[in-house]
């Protein structure tokens, strides 16, 4: 291993990239043939960023999962980009909602052993709230207040659901739009269970696309995670 692959692991050790964190985004470094770190264990909800620096690696490379989900360089697949290997500098992020383990290579240099994993966790550095897309056509329940920075837990408990806002930023199923994943997104009878951060104050109305004029129209209220004191902030 060279020198500057060295300084690489080393720095990643020591920003704690391969250990759960409360942060949001997780930074994979291509370099060479390797992936650094190669596999790290992140919270439901977070997200991965992989970078390839074209300045120093002369090497066409992307990010490919085993399993289809995702396949990013020039953006991903599944928000529109291309994962196809480019031997440009780019910048490629996956939000990661469900929990399991994510195995993904290098497509051109999985032969030399340039592979990866995401281990994706139940979050530990927030609340996690759980609401229920029921077979009676709601959510349960219906109204929900949480902090900023608070994880809700979506769970389809029986029917064709999917979770819709109001002005369609938050659009889930199986996964979320601008996930940057090939999952689905729209109303399904899959058993899905994906975990989605809220990180603003905000009122956020939503309602399932299959039964939005049958159905229960459902709200997330979140609240600043500021503590006032007598008055005072």
């Amino acid at each position: 291993m060279s020198t500057h692959v060295k300084k690489i692991v080393l720095l990643a050790y020591m920003l704690g990239l391969s250990t759960i964190s409360i942060s949001k985004v997780h930074e994979v470094v291509l370099f060479d043939n390797i992936f650094v770190p190669s596999d790290i264990v992140i919270e439901a909800g977070d997200t991965v960023r992989w970078i390839n620096d074209g300045t120093t690696n002369f090497n066409e490379h992307n990010v490919s999962a085993n399993d289809g989900s995702f396949r990013c360089a020039q953006g991903c697949d599944g928000d529109g980009g291309s994962g196809e290997p480019s031997v440009n500098s780019w910048t490629a992020e996956v939000t990661f909602r469900s929990l399991g383990t994510i195995s993904y290579k290098c497509d051109p240099h999985i032969i030399f052993g340039m592979v990866g994993s995401v281990t994706v966790v139940e979050p530990q550095s927030t609340t996690v709230y759980e609401v229920v897309a029921t077979g009676g056509d709601a959510f349960a329940p219906d109204d929900l207040t949480i902090q900023r920075g608070d994880v809700v837990r979506f769970t389809n408990g029986g029917g064709e659901h999917n979770i819709n806002s109001a002005d369609n930023s938050l659009i889930c199923s199986v996964a979320c739009e601008g996930d940057g994943t090939t999952l689905d997104t729209s109303p399904t009878g899959f058993p899905w269970d994906i975990y989605v951060r809220f990180d603003e104050v905000a009122e956020i109305p939503y309602f399932c696309e299959t039964h939005e004029l049958s159905g229960t129209p459902a709200i997330i209220r979140v609240i600043s995670d500021t503590i006032f004191a007598n008055g005072f902030e």
